[in-house]
């Protein structure tokens, strides 16, 4: 998960960060990375895709509708945080569904049961994968999945990043993932169609990995790539 902190109150920035922290490490949520800066610029230079988003609306360099719509615009599904107490801003900064506004100083409680109401949603986007051999569970975003693949008694879930290995129920995993783009090729396979670098009609192919398509699902997956190319 990455996390973006913008506000030219460098104190501010610090003190919010230092809440968050406390927040991912009462829950047991690991792997997160956070960017905090008083600099709009810096967060717009950033290659980092941002999963939440604390931003002033007020700042010199550029204010926080310009920076909060560029974000928008590389992951429509982040979650954005106004800090302001500039009612003149809300109506603009309400198209952006703006999750959450906060006054300064903010209130922890509400920061608080702000993130409970913001890991709810983005646990729909987020897959949970245990991992046996440093006994921890991390979360996965859904979209960076390129294939889940059952072994044996191991599942492979190979992703943008790397391939992590875990054990369970394949079909409980799978059952967690949106049926709008992923499918299931055959009955220890399935893939998200969003990697797909070429198809044919017997199998298909995500970077350099050649995957096959079970006979009696090839009809099947032909409508349904073609239909997924209709909607893109």
């Amino acid at each position: 998960m990455n996390i973006a902190i913008c506000d030219d109150d460098a104190k501010y920035v610090n003190e919010l960060k230092a809440h968050i922290e406390k927040y991912m490490s009462d829950h047991f949520i690991k792997n997160v990375e956070y960017v905090v800066t008083t600099s709009p610029k810096e967060i717009l230079n950033n290659d980092l895709t941002f999963d939440l988003a604390f931003l002033d609306i007020q700042m010199p360099e550029a204010d926080g509708i310009t920076l909060a719509k560029e974000l928008k615009r590389r992951n429509e599904k982040i979650i954005l945080f106004f800090v302001t107490n500039f009612e003149e801003y809300q109506d603009e900064a309400m198209d952006l569904h703006i999750f959450r506004f906060f006054e300064k100083p903010f209130d922890v409680q509400r920061l608080y049961s702000s993130l409970d109401k913001a890991m709810e949603f983005l646990d729909d986007s987020y897959v949970d994968i245990f991992l046996e051999k440093n006994n921890e569970y991390i979360k996965i975003p859904v979209d960076d999945i390129c294939y889940i693949k059952r072994e044996n008694r191991c599942i492979s879930v190979v992703t943008k990043n790397g391939t992590f290995i875990t054990k369970g129920d394949f079909n409980n995993l799978i059952s967690k993932l949106p049926n709008t783009y992923f499918y299931l090729v055959h009955k220890s396979f399935i893939i998200n169609v969003h990697h797909v670098t070429k198809y044919s009609y017997k199998e298909i192919y995500i970077g350099k990995d050649r995957i096959g398509i079970a006979t009696r699902k090839q009809a099947d997956f032909h409508k349904f790539w073609f239909n997924y190319v209709k909607r893109r």
